[in-house]
């Protein structure tokens, strides 16, 4: 990636460009730096197109065949080339064989499946990217060099502690970098100001989550919600630990059923024996109708979070979940489905 924005900012440009990546933060940043290089903030108001919701090849080509007004370079951005259907990919190849000169074409691709006649097209020209996360070996100098251009400094131990609290997950990586900044202000940002800050607050919105279902408190549960996806927590990631708890409740009814000795529960459960009781009141809200309805719903989210929006079948259809952009839909998910599981309490 570091030699992509090289290029860019050195001014070698191409005509067209499409980006996959599983982290956002790194398709923002090359977008950012293709719309700085190529369309500067006075002309964009004729030179900078944005094609939403489902593009088609003859919107996208006569957009890019548009000539520049009163500047030398326009930009089309392509917020989801995966919707675009696969039999338009023939006219949109053969723009890619003679582009026009004045126009940069930048696509993102929520689905890339290279197998398909596009992308292998685009891949034989160079111009798909797929923006690759720094390996884990390499994740410390990643966060050094955020935190150096953020004019934030971290202590060794701290990288190594915000690492080990937040994983792999680039944007929230960034936002810690940021978020700790502030809060250490001159001083450099210590391993216990990570804990304090970061680590502890995501353990106390996933505690404050599970409570609050646990108990039927609607507001509680999405405003722990609402924190976890500040906290750029994986919505994925939520929704297997909701499962987790619906099914330890759901456990909880099994063994009252089978008259197991209290002092099992906690090995089956899978909790520390003082969480026994605390799970054991939770499921009492719950009958066990309502946790498999509430387990199905779980499992319709986890799929609706992986591209199948179709799914979401109440209060939004798959087009306004897909307009909403991947973190605001997300969220949509998690809370509608937070708030069914929260209705289901008796």
């Amino acid at each position: 990636m570091d030699e992509l924005l090289d290029a860019i900012e050195s001014g070698d440009l191409d005509p067209i460009y499409v980006l996959a990546s599983e982290h956002p933060i790194l398709i923002e940043r090359v977008v950012s730096a293709l719309r700085d290089a190529v369309v500067p903030p006075m002309a964009r108001g004729f030179n900078y197109d944005v094609v939403e919701g489902k593009p088609t090849a003859q919107r996208i080509i006569a957009l890019a065949q548009t000539l520049p007004m009163m500047a030398k370079m326009r930009m089309v951005y392509v917020r989801d080339l995966a919707g675009m259907p696969a039999d338009e990919a023939e006219p949109l190849l053969e723009y890619c064989a003679k582009p026009n000169p004045s126009t940069v074409v930048v696509a993102i691709t929520s689905k890339l499946d290279k197998r398909l006649k596009l992308y292998s097209g685009l891949g034989k020209k160079k111009f798909l990217h797929v923006l690759e996360p720094p390996r884990a070996h390499a994740l410390p100098g990643w966060v050094k060099a955020e935190a150096k251009a953020k004019k934030v400094t971290l202590d060794p131990a701290a990288i190594t502690r915000l690492i080990d609290a937040v994983g792999g997950d680039l944007s929230r990586l960034t936002l810690a970098v940021e978020q700790l900044g502030l809060y250490a202000g001159e001083r450099a940002v210590t391993s216990d100001d990570v804990d304090e800050l970061i680590a502890d607050t995501r353990e106390r919105s996933v505690f404050e989550l599970t409570d609050a279902i646990g108990s039927g408190d609607r507001g509680r549960a999405l405003a722990a919600v609402s924190s976890l996806c500040d906290q750029r927590e994986s919505a994925v990631g939520v929704v297997v630990m909701l499962a987790r708890h619906v099914r330890q409740m759901a456990l909880v009814h099994t063994l009252r059923a089978q008259n197991a000795p209290r002092g099992e529960w906690a090995p089956k459960l899978g909790v520390p024996p003082f969480i026994v009781d605390k799970i054991a009141g939770q499921a009492r809200a719950y009958s066990p109708a309502a946790l498999a309805t509430a387990t199905q719903r779980l499992a319709m989210a986890d799929r609706a979070l992986k591209g199948d929006i179709t799914l979401i079948d109440t209060l939004f259809t798959g087009p306004q979940i897909k307009a909403l952009g991947r973190e605001l839909g997300e969220r949509v998910i998690l809370e509608h489905v937070v708030d069914e599981i929260v209705q289901l309490a008796g």
